[in-house]
């Protein structure tokens, strides 16, 4: 078994695992990972973390693809090609977990204020209530407060005046 030849089965070992994990459809649509409940930044990159497997995978495929064209196309030695390989696919793993995470970052083109959006659970005088509008393409829920602390009920359509961090600050649509 030639060098080559072990690259093209691991670049296809890990291809395979990744039709079958669904890796290939999470990345193709990372947004689809998202629950629809935005938190704050720093519970978010605390809590978002990639599968161990998806991890893997990734660095199984980038792996044996980046060998099989350095064996292919360059004079080093399989030693060097096997550590250069070693070294983008870690790379390129750690940028598949940017990626997703980054589909369900916070702070990522979330520009609502201005927006329209509907209680989903009741805001009570002085205190937080949630709401869900759409952001980008996905429906959201949201940490809501009111600006002038009165109690609106559920189901009423609202307009988000501003925003601190995760949490809109809304008032009653006119």
């Amino acid at each position: 078994m030639t060098v080559t030849f072990a690259f093209l089965a691991v670049f296809l070992l890990g291809f395979v695992l990744a039709v079958v994990s669904g890796l290939i459809r999470r990345l193709l649509n990372p947004s689809a990972l998202c629950d629809g409940v935005i938190v704050p930044a720093h519970e978010h990159w605390a809590g978002m973390k990639t599968p161990r497997t998806d991890f893997l995978i990734s660095f199984i495929t980038v792996f044996g693809l980046v060998g099989l064209i350095l064996d292919g196309t360059t004079p080093m030695s399989s030693r060097r090609v096997l550590l250069v390989a070693a070294g983008v696919g870690l790379v390129g793993s750690l940028v598949l977990r940017a990626w997703i995470c980054r589909a369900c970052d916070p702070q990522h083109r979330l520009r609502c204020c201005g927006s329209e959006a509907t209680v989903v659970k009741a805001i009570p005088p002085g205190g937080f209530g949630q709401v869900k509008l759409d952001v980008g393409g996905c429906a959201v829920k949201l940490a809501a407060r009111t600006v002038s602390g009165e109690s609106i009920p559920l189901g009423t359509r609202v307009k988000v005046v501003s925003r601190h961090e995760s949490v809109l600050i809304v008032e009653v649509e006119s």
